[in-house]
This record gives C-alpha cells, structure tokens and sequence, in this order.
C-alpha cells in the first residue's frame, strides 16, 4: 500500500520531460536539492502510509 502511494505521489515530480525543464529554470544546484526532497517525501509517505495500514487491520 505504501508503495503504490508513494508511486503516486512522485509520478508527476520525475516525467523526464518535467525534469529537463526543471533542471534548466533551477540550475544544477536547486535541481538536485529537489531530486533529494522528492526521495525523501516519497519514503516518508510510503513509511507512514505502511504504518496507518497496519495499524487500522490490527483494530
């Protein structure tokens, strides 16, 4: 479940096209600070998706 919602959420953040054009607007620099954010939102929400999940079956 938490895969698939992370899956979800980053889908628009990394279309190839979306990249090359944020890649150019933010520099090198801002760019691959928005790489690291996207990574860490994307874990971040599967980690909390997985844990709602468990905890709602074992109620």
């Amino acid at each position: 479940m938490g895969s698939a919602a992370a899956f979800k959420i980053t889908e628009p953040a990394t279309k190839i096209t979306n990249l090359g054009a944020l890649k150019i607007v933010l520099g090198v620099r801002r760019f691959a600070l928005y790489i690291v954010f996207v990574m860490i939102f994307s874990l971040m929400t599967g980690i909390l998706t997985n844990w709602i999940v468990a905890y709602l079956q074992a109620i």
